[in-house]
């Protein structure tokens, strides 16, 4: 009899602390806040290269073409930016280098009024040529809302290429209208391109 009044009360107690206990909320995949979207659309970054995410909404006339074209173009933008930070980062490391050979006379820091000169320059030229040979590597549209997500892509050693062509003819005109601080840059060019992939520091 003694077993038969503890049950109930084990099973009770059970009962309140499984009633005390929350769930966890589950979290979204993407900022979409839809179910099975592509994990690319809040992680664009790739090891092999320089990728961004474009969106568009559905336009009034209900044209696919369209939206599509719009969705890449917002991708090529932010690529553009991000391709804007590349060569940020890879003229700092020439200046770092240029700064920390001290033991050579001619080397000198390059003025900030150069660089920033010298990176609008490279990254527009870059921006200008290179950018219609980015891929896109997915599509995906959200059934919630039928926004369009594409996922754009600049290959590494493309971008590389890109960079280093368009730093070094950058660099050759700055040397020829007088910018002697840039002399050595030429040297240093394929390390700071290397270095560039990180954070400058």
């Amino acid at each position: 009899m003694r077993l038969y009044k503890v049950l109930p009360l084990g099973l009770a107690l059970f009962g309140l602390v499984g009633c005390g206990q929350k769930k966890p909320t589950p979290i979204p995949v993407t900022t979409t806040g839809t179910k099975n979207a592509p994990s690319w659309i809040d992680n664009e970054e790739i090891p092999d290269g320089l990728a961004a995410v474009g969106i568009a909404q559905p336009n009034p006339m209900g044209d696919k073409s369209m939206q599509r074209t719009v969705a890449i173009a917002d991708a090529r933008t932010k690529l553009a930016g991000k391709l804007k930070v590349r060569v940020q980062n890879m003229f700092s490391q020439l200046n770092q280098q240029a700064t920390t050979a001290s033991a050579d006379a001619k080397a000198k820091p390059i003025r900030s009024d150069v660089m920033n000169r010298v990176v609008e320059n490279v990254t527009r030229q870059i921006v200008d040529q290179d950018l219609a040979g980015t891929t896109t590597r997915a599509f995906w549209t959200d059934p919630a809302d039928n926004n369009l997500y594409v996922f754009v892509v600049m290959n590494k050693d493309t971008m590389d290429q890109a960079m280093a062509a368009a730093a070094t003819n950058q660099i050759k005109r700055e040397i020829d209208q007088g910018e002697k601080s840039l002399d050595h840059a030429l040297d240093k060019l394929d390390a700071a391109i290397a270095a560039s992939d990180r954070p400058a520091q």
